[in-house]
Parts: C-alpha cells; structure tokens; sequence
C-alpha cells in the first residue's frame, strides 16, 4: 500500500472500546468514565488521591566496597484510584512504581535482582514476535537500569531474561555524573507488557557538584513517573492496543501503540499535593509505553480556558545538568525522557497549578484529521496551601550557574552512520512491525564501534510517528535535526529540506534518549567509552522495540599503536 492510503487509513475516527472509556470533558470538570463502567460514575473524579511518593530503598550490607541492594519482582495489590477496587500489579518489591534506589557518584553498587513473579502473565502474550515464540516462558523479566554505564554482563541485553525462582547479581559503577535514571524490565518480545504491568523505577544519582548547588531537597524534590493505564470496570489493568487503522486488537495480538485512557502520576489516577510557596525540584520522567507528554503548568481553573501559564527553568535532562539553565513554559518529553525542573511557587498562596498536557495522541498526529485518541489533558495538581517552613528558602538557587560542559565537534566524528527507521505493512495497511535500516533484532550486528571513538549517528525517520531512540552505555549529544523530501526518498535519494536545526536549550546537555519526527532527520555525536561488549540501540516506544525497531551493537577495543 502506498504512503498516501495508508495516511488516509490513518484519518478514520479512534473506534469505542468495551474497555473504560475516557470522557470528553476532562477530570476537573467531569468524572471518568461518563457513565458506563460504574454504577455510580462521580466515584471516580480527579484530584481526590494525595500524590504517593516512591518509597528509597535501603542496601542490605557492604560488601567489598558496594552497597549491596536486593530487589524482587512481585505481583502485588496496588491502589490506583481511592475509588477503585485495588488493582493487580507487577512491581519491584510489589510497589508500583517500584522503590527509588538513591547513589552517589564512584561508589559502586550491586544489586541482586530477585524474579518472583507467578508462572502465568497478567496479559496474553503474542507468540508471532521475536523473542516471544515458543518455547520461551510466558513470564522472565531482566532489569536494565535506563542511562547507565555498566559492563555488557549488568547492562540487562533482552535476551538475557531469567524466570520466576531466579536471580541475577548486576554491578553499577555509578561512574558519571549526577542524573535521574531509571530502571525497567527488557525482556525481549514482552518489555511492553512487563513494563506495562508495573515494573519501573526512578535510581537516583548524585555528585558533589549536585549536592554543593544548595538545590531544594528532602520533602521539596519530588519524583514524577508519569504513565497512561487503561481500567476495566473492576479497576483491573487492561492491555489494549490498537493498529494503524485505529481498530482495537484481540487480546495477545501485537499492535503499534499503546495510548491508556487514564493519566497515572506515581501510580495514581490524577492525584493532588500540597505544596508552600517556595521552590521545588521536580524529577519527570515519561515512563510510558507510547505517549508524548507536552508539560505546561497552568494557573487557568480548566484545561479548556484561556492558559495563564506558569514560568519553569529546566536545569537538567536525561544524562545530568544542562550546561546553564532553560527558562520554559512548555516541555515536551517522549517516553523513556527526563527533565529536571525548578519550580517556584512563591506567591502562589491559595492558588492551583495544574500540569497540563497538550501533547496530540499518537505524536505528533500530523496527519489525522480528528484525534485518535484523548490527549489526558490534566496530570496532577500542585496546591499551594502549605504555610513556608523556611523563611530563607530560596527562589534564585541555580540562577545563573553554569556547569562545565564540553560541546562535541563535528569535525572529531571519525565515522558516520545512517539508520533508516521504516514500518512493515500488510495490503490492508496495518503494521507488521517497525525496523531499523530493514533489520530486526535478531539479525546479525552490522554496527562494530572502536572503544574511544567518537561517531556521528543520524537517524532517517519515513513512518508517520515520532520516535524516541534510546542507545545503551552512552550518552550522546544532539548535533542537529533537518528535514527531508519523502518521495525522493522513495525514488532512492536522499533531499535534504529546510536548514539545519540546533537543539533548542533543553537538549544542549547529555541525553540517552531523543526524538526523531516523521520526514525528519536526527543527527548526534556520540563517544562510545567505558567497556567492550554488545548493547543495543531502539526506539523507545515499547511497542516498537518488540517488534522489531531494536539493533544490537558491539564495542571493541582500539587496535594497539
């Protein structure tokens, strides 16, 4: 089928599903749901649940210089909504999210990750895509902890998944500087549905160069895992994801997306907190499967007024600070993306800011006549009621600061690689599957980097949906984004459209993690360093590293003067 039919599948209205169904009008004005799935639809309004914070997980003992921590997978109860009946989980320590593990720089930790999970998974399994076809076990999980730089044995790789009863003891370095990771579940062909069901969560990394800024901390840094889940009428996960064509699956069949029709913030349904009017530290990171996130915080009372926007300064992103900081009323974060933020609520008594997000479902919807899907237009709500506690809080920390920071040259690139991202298609139109230059996981490693060297990877976006790509080890550096023209690309040429296009301020740090538009092109420099061994680059969109947008590369030592 060609590209245009397929974009004229693409306009079709989202269909209905039997599943909880998001209404119209958002949480301030209207309870979810609109009637069908409770009895009593008002059981279910926004803003009634107070924001949980993950719980820091402490090591059980030192043992030859690390802090040895011991993490198990569990199925547990969670409560997703005061409202709701509990909801069955997968979760580190059965918590979801999972525990936030805190670490400082140069002192190593170990962590022995405990599979305890139960023989049967809480979704069907689609056993036509790699990794997951018989006789792989329904249920294995394998950590990878998201933005660090670890051996190829600790880094977590999707084929090195283990089962319930089993346990795996993986070292981390902690050698890099202060930064918000994240750990989740790899496991090929199901990290989808494992992540799904709940395994994430925030590891935290600090530095002296961090704990020297005299940044808002303790009670005013609070950590923001930012989700989409879908309900049934007995408040159970439903994994439902749809094809291009926008018509829901059959259950255990792959689909490209996932968009949940309930904004989940640390595992709450819209929650609220309270907050004085000082600054905070806000730690965000988009743990979802496929939504885009666009922040604003709003002082307007609805989603649908007239915004009175809120002034942030983003001080940090995916691999640590930004080398000064981005003074911003918007940010838009695909999955797997980070943002350290300062927000000031000083002279906010007795008001509410709500964060809002205007991101279109799928991202960026180009070319949908209609939304497919709803936008989850209000997050959680920042009420700032609390009395300040401490008069000399201050509202300039980090004002000005720069951080040192070296910007990559082009001219240093001692190779450059294209990736060309494409998606397979039935004649209906419907996806098969997402690739990397036409190469699925399980094919032999193409890309071979020497230790040390500093490469130039640009990333060829021809499907109509953005892409975060995420690579192992690293952090790299944005060089530029370009557009392209489609149908000469089809004819076999690449046309370069438009200039070259720097990264705005929020993305002139380290990043492990960026976003490639459809027709669009994203250039990095990237110095591949620490170890030797095999990891893997893919989009971050869950759906799309399981079938089949995720390579393997090798890292190998430079040959000897």
């Amino acid at each position: 089928m060609s590209f245009l039919s397929r974009r004229d599948l693409l306009r079709q209205a989202f269909a209905v599903s039997s599943v909880l169904a998001w209404p119209d009008r958002q949480f301030s004005q209207a309870p979810v749901g609109a009637g069908r799935e409770f009895p009593d639809a008002s059981l279910l309004m926004g803003f009634v649940d107070e924001l949980p914070i993950p719980a820091r997980l402490a090591p059980e003992q030192k043992h030859q210089g690390s802090a040895v921590y011991r993490m198990r997978m569990m199925e547990g109860m969670h409560s997703m909504h005061s409202r709701l009946p509990p909801t069955r989980i997968w979760g580190y320590e059965g918590q979801y999210p999972g525990p936030t593990i805190e670490a400082l720089r140069g002192e190593r930790v170990e962590i022995v990750w405990e599979n305890r999970l139960p023989s049967h998974h809480l979704f069907k399994i689609d056993p036509h895509i790699h990794g997951a076809m018989p006789p792989a076990p329904e249920v294995r999980t394998v950590p990878h902890l998201h933005g660090a730089r670890t051996s190829s044995l600790s880094d977590g790789l999707p084929e090195n998944w283990f089962t319930p009863g089993k346990s795996v003891r993986y070292t981390y370095p902690n050698d890099q500087q202060a930064a918000a990771l994240w750990y989740h579940d790899h496991a090929v062909g199901i990290t989808r549905l494992n992540v799904y069901a709940g395994l994430s969560g925030f590891y935290l990394l600090r530095d002296d160069e961090e704990l020297g800024f005299d940044l808002p901390s303790g009670d005013y840094e609070i950590p923001l895992v930012v989700q989409d889940r879908t309900l049934d009428d007995k408040g159970q996960l439903v994994y439902a994801p749809v094809n291009d064509d926008a018509i829901p699956l059959a259950p255990g069949i792959w689909g490209p997306e996932f968009l949940g029709r309930f904004p989940v913030v640390n595992g709450k349904i819209c929650p609220y907190v309270n907050v004085e009017p000082r600054l905070y530290r806000l730690r965000i990171l988009n743990a979802a499967n496929t939504r885009f996130f666009g922040l604003q915080l709003n002082l307007a009372r609805r989603a649908v007024d007239i915004p009175s926007l809120v002034t942030f300064q983003q001080i940090g992103s995916d691999g640590g600070f930004l080398p000064k900081p981005a003074k911003l009323n918007h940010i838009l974060l695909g999955p797997a993306e980070r943002a350290d933020l300062l927000v000031d609520f000083t002279g906010l008594d007795g008001k509410t800011v709500t964060m809002n997000n205007n991101a279109a479902a799928p991202y960026p919807g180009w070319a949908m006549l209609a939304m497919r899907a709803p936008t989850l237009n209000e997050l959680i709500q920042f009420r700032v009621v609390l009395p300040r506690k401490d008069a000399k809080a201050s509202s300039k920390a980090f004002a000005g600061m720069t951080i040192p920071f070296r910007r990559f040259s082009e001219d240093d690139a001692s190779r450059s690689r294209d990736f060309v991202l494409t998606e397979r298609v039935d004649p209906n139109g419907r996806s098969l599957g997402v690739r990397i230059n036409e190469k699925g996981y399980e094919d032999p490693v193409t890309e071979i980097v020497k230790s040390g060297a500093m490469e130039k990877w640009r990333f060829i976006n021809t499907t109509e949906d953005a892409h975060p790509m995420h690579l192992h080890l690293v952090q790299f550096q944005i060089l530029y984004r370009q557009g392209f023209d489609p149908v000469e690309f089809r004819k076999g040429s690449l046309k370069p459209v438009g200039a070259l296009r720097p990264p705005p301020a929020e993305e002139c740090g380290w990043k492990d993690t960026a976003v490639v538009l459809p027709n669009d092109m994203l250039t990095i420099l990237v110095r591949f360093e620490g170890y030797v061994g095999r990891y893997v680059f893919h989009c971050h969109m869950l759906e799309h590293e399981d079938n089949d947008m995720m390579r393997p590369y090798e890292i190998v030592a430079a040959a000897k003067e």
